[in-house]
């Protein structure tokens, strides 16, 4: 799609969901120390091309004609591209990096590897992205979630710099739902420097990923992927909120990206149904768990939900109680179903527009100069 010019709003825009890559393995080998680069090998020492060892897997399902076009698949590794693609073109005052193939570095089964990967992607992020003239690039902290306390270590250093203003967490290194105990140290991590989580719709689509796309087995087309594909971030959303994560850290933020939002309201009936008879059995969650949602977590717009016209649209959104207030305009740029910002503010009310388009977002990342940074 082409970007347009904003229809019914002029201020500012974030853009909370924005993906970037590596050119190629070499860009990100750069940043691999020696050791970590002689055990990876270089690209074409073999006949054939072959040399490396592939250190990212690809995700397992593809769109049958390429996830992206061609100037998006070059905007991808290039600053300069992404600002005349997307920044300038949609006014956008600040865009939050979320990586795209990157994401499912957790998966790699080698956790020595996937740290490795990690730490690389974060300071090339930072040095390619980060330290340009473009001050309204800001960056996602990767994390080998793997091995949690090693992946708390990462977010303490590579959070430490200004311009990143979360942690994502992509694919499922370990098999257990992001609520888990387990993964309070990374919590832990994020909470001390003011750092929301962000947990990224595609994560499980590793070849080697050690949970299912859907709940009954993996999709078998692109298609039927790109349905079941926001399933996981309903199960790790529901763990958040059973598993009491924000009551042990209650400055704690949470953000879903690529999921949508019709799908909520349904789910948190029915959670704060079952919660009511149930609670006994979980009796660290002190409250209805939409209380928890409302106070701690946001959704990205992309993909917006389509429902047969803006009307049904905002009744299906409205539905659940004032959406303006969890809703955060993510472009999910350049992937192949991206949405600019004249197109969402086209489908929401305009009375949403400022809270979408900036005020959601304003307040749900750590920006350079709050606390923390």
């Amino acid at each position: 799609m082409t970007t347009t010019t904003v229809t019914g709003y002029d201020g500012p825009v974030i853009d909370a969901c924005v993906h970037h890559s590596w050119r190629d393995q070499t860009e990100l080998m750069e940043y691999f120390s020696a050791g970590w680069r002689e055990f990876v090998g270089e690209p074409g020492s073999l006949p054939g091309g072959a040399g490396a060892i592939r250190v990212v897997p690809g995700p397992a399902f593809r769109h049958p004609t390429g996830d992206k076009d061609d100037s998006g698949r070059a905007a991808l590794s290039d600053p300069e591209l992404m600002r005349e693609r997307l920044l300038d073109p949609a006014s956008v005052s600040k865009a939050v990096l979320s990586f795209d193939d990157g994401l499912l570095a957790p998966t790699i089964t080698d956790y020595h590897l996937a740290r490795e990967v990690c730490r690389a992607a974060n300071d090339w992020c930072t040095d390619r992205w980060l330290s340009g003239v473009d001050k309204r690039y800001h960056g996602l902290v990767l994390v080998p979630n793997q091995v949690p306390e090693e992946a708390a270590a990462e977010v303490r250093r590579a959070g430490a710099h200004p311009r990143m203003v979360g942690v994502v967490l992509g694919g499922n290194g370990v098999g257990q739902s992001f609520g888990h105990r387990l993964y309070h140290p990374i919590y832990e991590a994020a909470a001390d420097l003011g750092l929301p989580i962000v947990l990224h719709v595609g994560g499980d689509a590793a070849p080697d990923a050690r949970t299912s796309t859907a709940p009954a087995g993996n999709p078998t087309s692109f298609t039927e992927y790109s349905i079941m594909s926001t399933t996981p971030l309903m199960t790790h959303l529901v763990s958040f909120l059973l598993h009491g994560v924000f009551e042990r850290f209650p400055g704690l933020r949470l953000m879903l990206a690529g999921a949508g939002a019709a799908w909520l309201a349904p789910l948190m009936w029915r959670l704060d149904s079952n919660w009511r008879g149930l609670r006994r059995e979980v009796p660290w969650v002190r409250k209805h768990p939409s209380e928890y949602l409302w106070e701690h977590v946001r959704l990205s717009t992309w993909p917006l939900d389509q429902a047969g016209g803006p009307e049904h649209l905002r009744a299906a959104l409205g539905a659940f109680g004032p959406m303006e207030d969890l809703l955060c305009f993510g472009s999910g740029f350049p992937d192949w179903n991206w949405e600019d910002s004249a197109r969402v503010a086209a489908q929401v009310p305009e009375s949403w527009h400022a809270k979408v388009f900036q005020d959601n977002a304003e307040s749900f990342f750590r920006w350079p100069g709050e606390a923390g940074t």
